[in-house]
């Protein structure tokens, strides 16, 4: 056998294994000590929805009783009962032998092991909203490892069954892993990427294969995020992520009420510009990119510039960026980017592994838009063109007009999202996509530099708060303001005052049972006691968004009603 040949064999074979071992990813209710799984001694308790799917229950710590947390859409259902570790348990005085049906009402109920009657457990039954729900297998039956590290990731399988109880989707997960910054750091509660084996359109939202769950772990009323979207959609940004709550289950355990969410990506269904990545990559087919050699520097009026010595570029660089402006202790963890010299951290969302001539061409431009747009009088002292020759306006006021309505703690620091058309389609900068609104919205307090964010009152992203703050720049300029204030009078405001923050009862009436769960399961509110006393201070919040929004527009537009039309 020829070498070429037996290298084939090889790899099929180990392709082949590959496959196998994903493809035997079972569905388990094994015990997870991360999802907070519990075992009592030697038993067990799962209640079976299908023959391959489970809920655990679970122990509530904070007053050691137990809790099993159904989806609502088979909460009228019979479903299998498994004891681990027992032949038969006692629910409320009727004996159920371990893989017998049973019908669980919603509340508090006794269960005694039938090993030992003085054995007792509270345990209370939840039943979800009727949202969709989705259960994620890990090949290794535990989500610890990938907890510890957000370079870890896990393959497994998905089940997605729908808001009537009906199978929506079943698919092979090829990887998971955590995501977010803050968010992970600081919170038990987190968000994950899912990267399927394929292409899938989830719920219309257009085919891609990555998919995120976002935990809105610092949002107590899990809306800011999704009415956000809304605001933005209204607004018309393009590119606005398209998201869908569900309730989730992580090997067999509720860890709670999510948003699957489109990831900020170029796809044709997600961020439609050409993929400038994919053409490099093309290109330098034999290595991959990221394993170019690394280089680091200050490159022109530029503080630094980091990328890759590639071999093979497409001939037009011009455009394929997206990019985000962060924080500078984020910058670092990027493989590509730029530091301006008003020290701007910006890195490069795709191409990830951008060339030497691609992070030199989109620095160098962004850079003399920066020099426009500081000056006094809008125009680069190197190029003479004017700050809104490097940008598309339109899309510039209507972020800013999202990032300074709900106050946004991130408008001038992260998640700022850039992207650039190649220039046969259009030369400027275009914001967006918006992403990241858990502390917006009266979520934030007061800042380091003293500017109350749940003040209603006064401006936020206008404020310059560092030197490089892109938002205040633009702002100093009145031709930006006009064009603001126009589409604030004229789209936004109206809208929003006729709705008179119903976005935001929409939502939290539409997740209602499972924000009930939510609350449980990561103890929401901990003052309160009750399940009651907690949805009490859930409306309260509720109502402080809706407020603060109403306030906000009176504000905003005693600031503008100076730069009305006519």
């Amino acid at each position: 056998m020829k070498r070429n040949q037996k290298d084939f064999t090889r790899t099929a074979i180990l392709l082949l294994m590959t496959i196998l071992a994903v493809g035997i990813v079972k569905w388990t209710c094994a015990p997870d000590e991360a999802s907070i799984s519990v075992q009592d001694g030697s038993f067990e308790l799962s209640v079976w929805i299908s023959d391959n799917l489970c809920v655990n229950w679970w122990k509530n710590e904070t007053d050691n009783t137990y809790c099993i947390f159904i989806p609502g859409a088979v909460k009228n259902q019979k479903l299998r009962l498994t004891f681990g570790g027992i032949q038969y348990a006692v629910i409320d005085g009727e004996k159920i032998t371990s893989g017998s049906e049973y019908r669980f009402s919603q509340g508090t109920h006794t269960l005694k092991t039938g090993d030992n009657d003085n054995a007792a457990y509270t345990l209370t039954v939840w039943h979800t909203s009727n949202i969709p729900s989705l259960f994620v297998q890990t090949q290794s039956g535990s989500i610890d490892e990938i907890h510890s590290s957000k370079q870890l990731s896990e393959s497994g399988k998905v089940f997605i069954m729908d808001s009537r109880g009906h199978r929506y989707y079943e698919g092979i997960i090829d990887e998971i892993h955590c995501r977010g910054n803050s968010s992970f750091d600081k919170t038990k509660k987190k968000s994950y990427t899912i990267s399927l084996d394929k292409g899938t359109d989830l719920f219309e939202m257009g085919k891609a294969k990555k998919w995120l769950l976002i935990a809105n772990a610092f949002d107590d009323t899990l809306v800011r995020n999704a009415s956000a979207f809304s605001i933005a959609a209204l607004l018309r940004l393009p590119y606005t992520p398209e998201f869908r709550y569900v309730d989730v289950y992580m090997n067999g355990s509720f860890i709670g009420n999510y948003l699957l969410s489109e990831k900020i990506e170029i796809g044709k269904s997600r961020v439609n510009i050409r993929n400038l990545e994919k053409e490099t990559a093309v290109l330098n087919e034999s290595c991959h990119l990221a394993d170019a050699e690394f280089f680091m520097e200050q490159q022109g009026r530029l503080f630094s510039t980091k990328g890759y010595r590639i071999e093979e570029e497409p001939e037009d660089i011009s455009g394929g960026y997206l990019l985000e402006l962060e924080t500078s202790d984020r910058y670092g963890l990027e493989a590509s980017g730029f530091l301006t010299s008003r020290m701007q951290p910006v890195v490069f969302a795709s191409p990830r592994y951008a060339s030497y001539n691609q992070v030199s061409y989109i620095a160098g431009l962004y850079q003399d838009f920066e020099d426009a747009v500081f000056s006094a009088d809008g125009s680069s002292p190197y190029t003479g063109k004017m700050y809104y020759e490097y940008i598309d306006m339109d899309s510039f006021a209507r972020k800013y007009l999202l990032e300074e309505l709900v106050k946004n703690l991130d408008a001038s620091f992260t998640s700022q999202y850039l992207y650039k058309y190649d220039d046969s389609v259009n030369s400027r900068f275009y914001a967006g996509p918006c992403w990241d609104y858990d502390k917006s919205i009266a979520a934030s307090g007061i800042t380091e530099d003293g500017i109350n964010l749940n003040d209603p009152e006064g401006l936020y992203a206008a404020v310059q708060e560092k030197d490089s703050d892109i938002w205040y720049a633009l702002y100093q300029h009145e031709d930006f303001r006009k064009t603001a204030a126009s589409i604030f009078f004229k789209e936004l405001e109206p809208y929003l005052r006729k709705d008179r923050g119903q976005i935001f009862f929409e939502y939290s009436s539409g997740i209602r049972d499972s924000n009930d769960c939510n609350m449980i399961r990561w103890n929401t509110f901990p003052q309160a006691v009750t399940i009651e006393e907690k949805r009490i201070l859930y409306h309260a919040k509720v109502l402080e968004l809706a407020s603060f929004i109403d306030q906000r527009l009176d504000f905003l537009y005693s600031e503008w009603e100076v730069l009305q039309d006519g």
